[in-house]
């Protein structure tokens, strides 16, 4: 990955980078009309403010990352950069108290960060909040650096590919501080427990006539616990997968992943799965996200998942015999 002096100086001698990059932004907005143009796109307003301040403290709702001030003062524009650390207690709630009446807060996040961070914002706000927008940054950036082709500034190029880099370096490497709810132990009491279950589906299919073990093992992975059978003519693997639970929009921590009996993947087994479940089917080896509910006790999630699986595989199994 190219490295520039911004990237550079950020990583290597300023432990909050995050704010190193939500500086730029400011600077850009401050400095640059292409960059206020492109703001007014994306908050599909034709009045933006010509000046932001960055790290602007407000006595009750906290330190909002960029304020864009109108000329009486008042708070038109909120910009919060994220990359992988949490919303904090006052976002979005008590920032939405101070815009103006007819404010707009914008969260600038990496794409892998958008849904669920829509989800975050959406669970604290209780609806969908026509005053608050999303973009990646890498989205943005592009959008200004198309703009700049207009009227080409080279100030204005250098500084886009400057924050690109950092953006690329903080996507890529960053880690979110970690937070007293990152440290808390019943993170690892669920994480244990979601692995229990995995082994509780394991032992109810292993008792499936058409299921077979021969020579398939369970089997730790980097994010998450999992085991492989085959079934009804499939090859298979149900798990509990960390990245797939926070990465793909199903946000479910189980998932099914279904290949042919030679654990090969197979195009057709995708496009039946699709068809069972267009909203919670993947195609990486035809994944499936298995949908649980709030309240539901260790018995029922097991009962849950285990019944989905065998529905999922004897309804694909009729589809490609016909």
């Amino acid at each position: 990955m190219q490295e520039s002096l911004l990237s550079y100086i950020a990583s290597n001698f300023i432990k909050e980078y995050e704010n190193v990059a939500n500086s730029s932004i400011a600077y850009l907005l401050n400095k640059y009309v292409p960059a206020r143009t492109i703001l007014k796109h994306i908050l599909n307003d034709n009045k933006v403010p010509n000046f932001y301040e960055t790290e602007l403290s407000i006595k009750s709702n906290g330190r909002l990352d960029i304020a864009g001030k109108n000329s009486d003062g008042q708070i038109s524009v909120i910009i919060e950069g994220k990359f992988w650390a949490n919303l904090t207690d006052n976002q979005p709630v008590n920032y939405l108290k101070e815009l103006n009446e007819d404010g707009n807060l914008l969260f600038l996040a990496p794409e892998r960060r958008i849904e669920s961070l829509k989800l975050e914002v959406n669970k604290r706000t209780k609806e969908v909040d026509s005053r608050i927008r999303y973009i990646s940054w890498n989205e943005i950036l592009n959008l200004i650096d198309q703009e700049n082709k207009k009227d080409f500034d080279r100030n204005l190029d250098s500084d886009i590919l400057q924050l690109k880099e950092l953006c690329k370096k903080m996507d890529e490497e960053g880690m979110p501080p970690l937070s007293e709810s990152d440290l808390s132990p019943m993170n690892g009491r669920i994480q244990y427990q979601f692995a229990n279950l995995i082994d509780d589906c394991n032992r109810l299919i292993r008792k499936w006539d058409e299921s077979n073990f021969k020579r398939l093992n369970s089997t730790p992975t980097k994010d998450g616990y999992g085991f492989y059978f085959r079934a009804y003519g499939f090859g298979c693997n149900l798990c509990f997968s960390s990245e797939d639970w926070f990465l793909k929009e199903s946000h479910t921590p189980f998932w099914l992943y279904i290949v042919d009996e030679d654990f090969n993947e197979d195009k057709q087994i995708y496009h039946y799965l699709k068809e069972y479940d267009i909203e919670n089917t993947y195609n990486d080896y035809a994944s499936l996200g298995i949908q649980l509910k709030a309240g539901w006790d260790k018995n029922q999630i097991v009962e849950h998942i285990v019944q989905t699986t065998r529905d999922v595989l004897k309804y694909l199994n009729k589809k490609l015999k016909n």
